[in-house]
């Protein structure tokens, strides 16, 4: 499948040509529609057509959504016979008082909550600023000249519930010994992302990941919900 654009037909001298928005399967072009502008926010559909051996796939009315979708305009018209309107009727298109059928598309902004977003960066900077000696699995160890201690298996798990993907869990290595073990995530994308890495700073050195859940020792739940809690206050502020 694909969708290209090109002018059609000849124009008079000092006239642009119409554009078409083609649709094509194998490198054959099996559908077009016309596109002609009315007024500054207002296009009208024209020559929807389809051949024939390729109907009733959906190419039709991909190709007026895919107008719809990237005309940078607020009002679509078209004026067809009869035996085609009900297709537009099912592409949202509604009888006008002059018979025409028309789209229009909503321009009222979104409410706040709908259109809210964070970045990586964001959501890293809210799991590092809500790290606290509570939410730590090693709370004597923990201080603020080293956040990260003891908060990988909490911070795992809540980068899983944000972004998805899996947890790897190795041992933590130093002069041949085991001394812990260690969680970061792997993104769907087969991106690794370890937020608390920079906690080991004497030598140590990590084993061969699995893919495993962190242990739920001691008030591990508790310190994950307290994580989770944390970095959902933080985005909100962020986001308001």
């Amino acid at each position: 499948m694909a969708i290209a654009q090109a002018d059609a037909g000849t124009a008079a001298a000092g006239e642009r040509p119409s554009p078409l928005v083609g649709w094509s399967e194998n490198d054959t072009l099996v559908g077009c529609i016309g596109i002609e502008r009315l007024a500054d926010r207002e296009l009208a559909l024209t020559g929807l057509f389809v051949v024939a051996d390729w109907r009733l796939h959906g190419i039709g009315r991909a190709l007026v959504e895919a107008v719809v979708a990237g005309a940078p305009v607020e009002r679509f018209r078209v004026e067809v016979e009869p035996v085609v309107a009900g297709f537009f009727g099912r592409c949202g298109f509604v009888r006008a008082a002059d018979g025409a059928l028309i789209r229009e598309v909503a321009t009222d902004p979104a409410p706040g909550d709908a259109a809210a977003a964070i970045t990586l960066n964001g959501l890293e900077a809210a799991i590092r600023a809500s790290w606290s000696r509570a939410t730590s699995a090693d709370p004597d160890e923990w201080t603020a000249e080293n956040p990260a201690r003891g908060q990988c298996d909490a911070t795992a798990v809540v980068l899983r519930a944000y972004l998805g993907g899996e947890i790897l869990v190795a041992d933590v290595l130093r002069d041949g010994r085991r001394l812990e073990r260690h969680a970061w995530n792997r993104l769907p994308s087969g991106l690794t992302l370890d937020l608390t890495r920079d906690q080991f700073r004497g030598g140590e050195l990590l084993g061969v990941p699995t893919v495993q859940e962190p242990l739920l020792l001691g008030n591990a739940r508790e310190r994950h919900a307290l994580l989770a809690e944390h970095v959902a206050a933080a985005l909100a502020a962020t986001a308001s």
